[in-house]
Protein backbone atom coordinates (compact mmCIF):
# COMPACT_ATOMS: atom_id res chain seq x y z
CA UNK A 1 0.00 0.00 0.00
CA UNK A 2 1.29 3.74 -0.69
CA UNK A 3 1.18 6.21 1.30
CA UNK A 4 0.76 9.92 1.31
CA UNK A 5 2.52 11.85 3.28
CA UNK A 6 2.51 15.42 4.51
CA UNK A 7 5.61 17.26 6.63
CA UNK A 8 6.04 20.89 7.99
CA UNK A 9 8.82 22.36 8.44
CA UNK A 10 9.12 25.76 10.98
CA UNK A 11 11.88 27.26 8.67
CA UNK A 12 11.28 30.43 7.42
CA UNK A 13 13.41 30.06 4.48
CA UNK A 14 12.32 27.24 1.66
CA UNK A 15 16.05 27.24 0.32
CA UNK A 16 16.86 25.66 4.25
CA UNK A 17 14.45 23.44 3.92
CA UNK A 18 15.49 22.06 -0.30
CA UNK A 19 18.70 21.74 1.26
CA UNK A 20 18.21 19.60 4.17
CA UNK A 21 15.80 17.00 2.49
CA UNK A 22 18.07 16.39 -0.74
CA UNK A 23 21.17 16.43 1.96
CA UNK A 24 19.14 13.56 4.28
CA UNK A 25 17.00 11.87 1.26
CA UNK A 26 20.37 11.65 -1.40
CA UNK A 27 18.36 13.86 -4.17
CA UNK A 28 18.05 17.07 -6.10
CA UNK A 29 14.93 18.89 -6.65
CA UNK A 30 14.03 20.32 -9.66
CA UNK A 31 13.22 24.09 -9.49
CA UNK A 32 9.57 24.82 -10.59
CA UNK A 33 7.94 28.07 -10.86
CA UNK A 34 4.17 27.79 -10.70
CA UNK A 35 1.54 31.08 -9.94
CA UNK A 36 -0.85 28.53 -8.99
CA UNK A 37 1.62 26.72 -6.11
CA UNK A 38 2.74 30.33 -4.93
CA UNK A 39 5.89 30.79 -7.23
CA UNK A 40 8.96 28.81 -6.79
CA UNK A 41 8.55 25.42 -5.71
CA UNK A 42 10.84 21.95 -5.74
CA UNK A 43 10.09 18.92 -6.75
CA UNK A 44 11.34 15.54 -7.38
CA UNK A 45 9.75 12.26 -9.19
CA UNK A 46 7.70 11.25 -11.45
CA UNK A 47 3.37 10.99 -11.79
CA UNK A 48 3.66 7.17 -11.31
CA UNK A 49 6.11 6.62 -9.08
CA UNK A 50 7.49 8.11 -5.18
CA UNK A 51 7.26 11.97 -6.12
CA UNK A 52 8.25 14.53 -3.31
CA UNK A 53 6.64 18.46 -3.51
CA UNK A 54 8.57 21.13 -1.15
CA UNK A 55 6.81 24.99 -1.09
CA UNK A 56 5.31 27.22 1.11
CA UNK A 57 2.42 27.03 3.24
CA UNK A 58 0.72 30.56 1.43
CA UNK A 59 -2.34 30.32 -0.33
CA UNK A 60 -1.32 32.94 -3.54
CA UNK A 61 -4.83 33.85 -4.13
CA UNK A 62 -5.92 34.68 -0.77
CA UNK A 63 -2.47 35.13 1.23
CA UNK A 64 -4.37 32.05 3.58
CA UNK A 65 -2.30 29.03 4.23
CA UNK A 66 -2.82 26.32 1.96
CA UNK A 67 -2.66 23.50 4.87
CA UNK A 68 -5.17 26.01 7.37
CA UNK A 69 -5.20 22.91 10.04
CA UNK A 70 -1.13 23.36 9.66
CA UNK A 71 -0.62 27.12 9.80
CA UNK A 72 2.31 27.30 12.33
CA UNK A 73 4.19 25.31 9.31
CA UNK A 74 5.78 27.83 6.90
CA UNK A 75 7.25 25.54 4.76
CA UNK A 76 5.38 21.90 3.33
CA UNK A 77 6.77 19.00 1.67
CA UNK A 78 4.75 16.01 0.34
CA UNK A 79 5.43 12.64 -0.01
CA UNK A 80 3.35 11.18 -2.91
CA UNK A 81 2.82 7.69 -3.67
CA UNK A 82 5.81 5.97 -1.49
CA UNK A 83 6.42 2.90 -0.57
CA UNK A 84 8.87 3.41 2.23
CA UNK A 85 7.08 6.08 4.75
CA UNK A 86 9.24 5.47 7.98
CA UNK A 87 12.36 5.28 6.30
CA UNK A 88 12.09 8.81 5.21
CA UNK A 89 10.63 9.60 8.35
CA UNK A 90 13.83 8.83 10.13
CA UNK A 91 15.75 10.21 7.34
CA UNK A 92 14.35 13.21 7.66
CA UNK A 93 14.21 13.06 11.51
CA UNK A 94 13.08 15.88 14.11
CA UNK A 95 13.36 19.01 11.39
CA UNK A 96 10.51 17.99 9.51
CA UNK A 97 7.11 16.99 11.91
CA UNK A 98 4.94 14.23 10.13
CA UNK A 99 1.09 16.04 9.88
CA UNK A 100 -0.81 13.68 8.18
CA UNK A 101 -0.03 10.24 6.97
CA UNK A 102 -2.47 8.07 4.91
CA UNK A 103 -2.60 4.87 3.30
CA UNK A 104 -3.98 4.03 -0.17
CA UNK A 105 -4.07 0.43 -1.99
Amino acid sequence: MAAYDLYGFKGVAIFEAKSKVEEKLNFYFEERDSSYLGGVYYKFGGKESESFVLKGNIDPFDGESVEQMFSDYPILLYVDTTLRSEEIKLLLGPDFYLLRHEMFD
